[in-house]
Order: structure tokens, then sequence, then C-alpha cells
């Protein structure tokens, strides 16, 4: 059960005690502005008939003599009134009691707790008990308020609950909606949390994921944007040397072998580039499969060295590969590959020449890692986050690269559950530290 359920538990139990409330105070009201009544209980009835009978037969000592003797402790509320309308104790006396009193005996319709008497010497007195000394213990039913009153009551208690309830409800879903519209109609910097006050239930969190969405939406737009426009940039140089090439071999024919070697080259830096844009929009999209093979991961490392060895050793470099023990783990054999070379063959890019570039396999409590260290100028530290964007060149870039292999690096280490870092050693170099944690799993 979520904080929302209890915002309404709270606000219906709420709402039951207002209405409880309600009823007492109307409860309270009716009995207070019931004087013009006049008691009916059966106590007083003995009260009126015990009173008149000892003004009757004894006048007035005879009353004070029987209520001094009355053995409870609590006070007589008898009302014995001259025909001037002043009680013989000189309390006060209810008018409108008094009146109704009144009219019931010259209509004949006395009630069992009102009577007329005289005393010794013929003087009247009409002896009652008003109605606001009722005993407060009496039935339930001549104490609450009739039936329709307590429907009313319930119901604009019922009402108030509702529509302050439903307006606490529909508000965020107003401007959950008002921006939800915004968002299709293209306004991307649509959001809601900044409406959403200090709610803190489960309407705020979808506040928080509508602008979570909101936000990837933007940047994923952003991105696009950004990637079409690289392509384009870099599809416009490959395809301006070919068509100058193309026009000198038409102009020039005895450059013909030249032209097409040209436009081969051209070529195969195309097939290159759509392969890696190709590529990197399905790691985007998440079109390519997931694979659970078991992977060596020594021996997919070892591949790659031996490979990448060839090319350095034209510059005269080389490049190690340090393990203790075989690790494996699931993945796609084809994404870490991937990843790896291209990670590799960057360091070897701007690894200075005689020197090494050290790749280190190892696990530990918080997974596999691998680590690649070259010995070139490094990066800035703007720029470490910055060089996994796709098409970004660093200051310190050397030409003859795309900007994609860190890009499409990063996206096939983040889909094996990985993580990958860089920072620039004190000593000179970048490293690059690749982790993968839970999915990982080694054997010695």
């Amino acid at each position: 059960m979520g904080r929302l359920f209890w915002k309404m538990f709270i606000g219906f139990w709420l709402t039951l005690v207002i209405t409880g409330a309600a009823v007492g105070i109307a409860v309270y009201f009716e009995r207070v502005n019931s004087d013009e009544e006049f008691s009916t209980d059966r106590r007083s009835e003995f009260l009126v008939t015990m009173a008149a009978n000892a003004i009757q037969f004894g006048g007035k000592a005879a009353l004070d003599a029987q209520f001094r003797q009355w053995p409870s402790a609590r006070p007589i509320d008898v009302l014995v009134v001259n025909a001037q309308g002043v009680d013989i104790y000189h309390r006060p006396v209810p008018p409108k009691a008094l009146q109704q009193a009144r009219v019931s005996l010259a209509t004949n319709q006395p009630s069992p707790s009102l009577r007329k008497t005289q005393d010794v010497s013929g003087a009247e007195y009409i002896v009652f008990v008003p109605a606001h000394h009722k005993r407060p213990g009496g039935p339930l039913k001549n104490r609450l308020p009739p039936p329709e009153m307590q429907m009313l009551i319930a119901f604009i208690a019922s009402l108030i609950f509702s529509a302050l309830f439903a307006g606490y409800m529909t508000r965020p879903i107003r401007h959950l909606q008002h921006a939800s519209r915004k968002l299709a109609d293209g306004d991307l910097n649509a959001r809601v949390s900044d409406n959403m006050g200090r709610r803190n239930d489960e309407l705020a969190d979808l506040g928080r994921d509508f602008d979570f969405m909101a936000t990837r939406l933007q940047t994923l737009v952003d991105s696009q944007k950004q990637l079409l426009h690289d392509v384009s940039h870099e599809l416009r140089s490959p395809v301006a040397r070919m068509r100058l090439a193309a026009g000198l071999a038409q102009q020039q024919p005895e450059k013909l072998a030249t032209a097409l070697e040209r436009i081969e080259r051209e070529t195969e830096r195309l097939d290159d580039l759509l392969g890696q844009i190709l590529t990197l929009a399905r790691l985007d999209a998440g079109l390519l499969a997931d694979s659970n093979e078991r992977i060596c991961l020594n021996e997919l490392l070892a591949d790659i060295v031996h490979d990448v060895n060839f090319e350095a050793q034209a510059v005269g470099s080389e490049v190690v590969l340090q393990a203790t023990r075989d690790v494996y783990m699931p993945g796609s054999y084809e994404l870490l590959h991937r990843a790896f070379e291209n990670v590799i063959r960057n360091a070897l890019k701007y690894n200075p020449a005689g020197q090494t570039v050290l790749v280190r396999l190892y696990q530990d409590e918080s997974g596999v890692h691998v680590t690649v260290r070259d010995h070139g100028p490094g990066l800035a530290e703007s720029e470490l986050e910055a060089v996994f964007e796709p098409f970004y060149r660093a200051s310190t870039s050397q030409g003859g690269g795309f900007g994609l292999g860190l890009a499409i690096a990063k996206r096939a280490v983040l889909r094996h559950q990985g993580r990958i870092l860089l920072s620039n050693r004190a000593e000179g170099g970048l490293l690059v530290e690749m982790v993968f944690d839970s999915a990982a799993q080694a054997s010695s």
C-alpha cells in the first residue's frame, strides 16, 4: 500500500470524525433550544407527582421537607410556578416552557410530567420539569436529531470531502496532461515537477518519471540531430574526393589508375564509416540481439592483441597482455571484441613510438576489470566524458578516425552491465578501465 492509499484512508476517517462532530453539535444545539418543551421521562413524572402532592396537602413546608429528605445527590429540577409565573424557590423559569405548559393545561392536553395543583390556601401552582433539564442518560432516540438532519450532515460532509479530494487528485493530473500535450507538440522542455509542490506520493513519483522521460527524449532527439549533422559532414569529404578523382580521370585519362586507387580508398573509408554508424545506431536503438555466450576473455583479448601487434611493430611499439588466470563471462563475443579492439587501437594510435601499451585482465570482489594504458598525451579533464560522444575529436586528435570508436565501445560495455572510465596518469598517458559487475563469472 502506497502513500496515496494512506492519504485516502486518513481523509476518509477524518470525514467520519467531522460528520460525527457535526451530529454532536446538532444534538447539543437541539437540546439547548428545546426549552420550549417540558420533560416527559419517568423520573420527571415521579418528581412532578411528588411535588404536586406535597404542595396540595402540606404547602411549601411539606415541599421543603420532601426535598430535604430526597435521597439522590442530584439537584431537584422540578419547577413550582405560581400564577404570576414565579418559581416558589425563585429559580429561573424558561418562558417558552412555561407558555407551552399553560397552553397544554388550557387545552386539556396535560402531560404526565405536568400538573396543576393548589395549596391549602387555595393558591394555584403549575408543576413541571423543563426539557433542558431532562435526564442525560435518556434514550438515544430522544437526543439525536431527526434522520433527515443526520442525512443532510453526512451528505454535506461527504460532498466537501469529495470536492477537496477530487481537487487534490486532479490538480497534478491536469499538470501532466498539459505537459504531455506540450511534449506532443514538440516542446521538449515541458516539465511538471515544478508544479507538484511538496507532494510526496505516487502522483509526484509519476511526475518525476515524466520529467525523466522528457529529459531522456530531449537528449535522444538532440543526439539524433547532432548525429545527422555529423554524418552529413563526415560523408561530404570522401564523396567530394571521389567526385574530384572521377573528374580528374575524365580530364586526364593517363591518371586513371591513380584516380581509381583514390576512389577505392574513399569507398573503403565510406564503407567503414557506414558500418560504424550502423553499429552505433543499432546499439542506441537496442536492436542488437542479446547473447549469453560463455566467453573466455583471455582468449578474446589475446586474439585482439595478436592482430594489433602487427600494426604496433610498424611504429616500433608493442601491445602486452597481462592476465593471472582465465576469466569467463556471458555476453556477445562480437560486441565485446569490437569494444576492446576500439579501445586498444585508440591507445596504440596515441602511444609514442617505442613505448608499450599495457592491457591487463583481472577479477576482484567488485567484478571483472579490463584496463588499457598508453603513454600518450592523455586528455583534458573536460574531455574525459566528451570523447564518448559520436564524432567527437579530442584536442590531441591526430586525425584518421571518425570519432566513433569510443562511442561504440561505451555502448557495448553498457550492454553487458558494465561501465567504462577514463583517467589521466600522473606519470603520463591515459588509462581506460572497463568494469563488468554481477554478470561476470570467473574460473581458474
